[in-house]
């Protein structure tokens, strides 16, 4: 019996093993669902089990196991480093798992590990509740959970673990856990920030918060004469504004097909600046108003909408169908040298546009963007989150459509990283566009890489779940206790 005959008959077997559908190379809807978000991601698992249950992801993990075959686990399919997919893997995908359900006495939201944030928020919309998660309606809840979540209401309460409650969990010998504060609190701790790398999470239950009222979205375009005063406006101010008020500011050259912008400046170097206020409406222009007093705009725009809405705002420019790699950079300072090399580095971008040309969105795919942080960071001691909660976090970003563009973007992205390390103080695990080694994991975990890699060791010793966005295998870990 050859190998090829081998693997036919094993999966047969795995079909057997599980209730729940399972799709094989060649037959209708594989080529659609071993995509992900990211199309730079072009893998070919040997099986998709499209599981319904915590029980049917069971069933799939044991049979993994018993047959030595390697594994992926998919919610939304939606991070950059594609780590849902895998050549020769068998893909765990949850994302049928999308029910969500709403406990106005428990103020709990209930949801499937398949759902992505708009499944969420739509859901909530009735209640006037949100959770602080996401910025595209199409992003997984699983992976940004796991990996710590951020979104347009983190600056006014903080990360989306803060909201978890607890996790349905298969851990690698096949048992489904209910994991929590008081129940797994170690595998709970390591879960919230570095959550991808312990099971196949099917279930969440997350705490929720009230929404603030509606959401003003203001965004002013201004020529690049204006670049190094506003980016050093925004280092001084923009921390300290009112908590309900993010900022947000992006260099990237206007594309030549946007009408909206006059003649002269179409295609040309601009620097976007955005605001994102919770409250009353008529209150916004007072407390957006250090943001946009320099300079004199090409293009302005201002809507107050709903949570709702502001969350599937953007799902066009960030669509399916584009490749990207991008890196997250947290910056423990902002000087005029570092300002310098991102006007440089954003000029010299070799992509394309490849934005909307429709509407020109506050939030849009560029070389380089920055997000204000607080000036008193969020206190991040009960979970196993990043160090990133510094006053500034920049985003590195390149974006394209066919794979010849790939290498010079990629090489220009590796540039710019090197070209402000001086600076950086850590990154945000969800933005990684490589799976990353053990040595990168203490580098971006720092002092609590060595309680993650314990109790990597306590609930997955034989790293079975070896496709996280970084190692966190105990033979890799270089600590005394390496091998007990």
């Amino acid at each position: 019996m050859n190998d090829t005959t081998t693997v036919i008959t094993d999966l047969t077997a795995l079909v057997d093993a599980v209730e729940c559908d399972v799709v094989l190379p060649g037959q209708p809807g594989y080529e659609s669902l071993r995509r992900v978000w990211n199309a730079d991601i072009d893998q070919h698992p040997s099986a998709i089990v499209r599981c319904r249950t915590a029980e049917d992801a069971a069933a799939a993990l044991r049979w993994c196991l018993a047959a030595g075959a390697s594994l992926t686990v998919r919610g939304g399919g939606h991070n950059l480093a594609g780590t849902a997919v895998s050549d020769g893997c068998v893909m765990i995908d949850t994302s049928l798992m999308r029910d969500v359900s709403v406990d106005i006495e428990q103020r709990t939201l209930t949801v499937g590990a398949g759902c992505r944030w708009g499944d969420v928020d739509r859901a909530a919309e009735p209640y006037d509740i949100a959770l602080p998660a996401g910025v595209v309606s199409h992003t997984g809840v699983a992976g940004l959970t796991l990996g710590g979540g951020q979104g347009y209401l983190s600056r006014m309460f903080g990360s989306t673990v803060d909201f978890l409650r607890e996790v349905e969990l298969v851990t690698a010998d096949g048992v489904i856990r209910r994991v929590n504060a008081d129940n797994e609190p170690d595998l709970f701790w390591a879960l919230k920030g570095a959550g991808h790398n312990f099971g196949i999470a099917t279930q969440f239950v997350f705490d929720y918060v009230d929404l603030p009222g509606l959401a003003t979205v203001r965004l002013a375009l201004y020529p690049a004469e204006y670049r190094k005063e506003i980016l050093q406006r925004f280092r001084d101010d923009a921390p300290a504004m009112p908590d309900n008020v993010g900022t947000f500011v992006r260099l990237y050259r206007a594309p030549a097909y946007w009408s909206q912008l006059p003649r002269e400046h179409r295609g040309t170097p601009v620097i976007s600046v955005a605001t994102v206020t919770y409250g009353d409406p008529a209150l916004e222009p007072a407390l957006s108003a250090p943001m946009f007093e320099i300079g004199t705009p090409i293009y302005e725009s201002v809507r107050s909408i709903p949570h709702v809405t502001l969350q599937h705002a953007t799902d066009d420019e960030f669509r399916y169908g584009i490749s990207h790699y991008w890196r997250h950079v947290a910056f423990r300072d902002l000087p005029d040298e570092l300002l310098d090399i991102a006007i440089e580095y954003s000029d010299a971008y070799p992509g394309r546009s490849l934005n909307s040309s429709a509407f020109i969105s506050h939030q849009v795919m560029c070389p380089f963007e920055l997000i204000a942080g607080k000036v008193t960071p969020r206190d991040h001691s009960n979970d196993s989150t990043t160090d990133i909660h510094s006053r500034w976090s920049g985003n590195i970003g390149a974006d394209w459509e066919y794979s010849d563009e790939r290498p010079e973007l990629v090489s220009w992205v590796k540039r710019f990283s090197a070209a402000v390390s001086e600076w950086e103080h850590g990154t945000y695990i969800n933005f990684a566009s490589e799976h990353g080694d053990a040595e990168s994991a203490r580098d971006i975990y720092g002092a609590k890489f060595d309680r993650l890699a314990r109790t990597k060791a306590q609930y997955d010793p034989q790293n079975v779940f070896d496709h996280g966005l970084v190692d966190l295998a105990l033979a890799n870990s270089g600590t005394d206790w390496a091998g007990e």
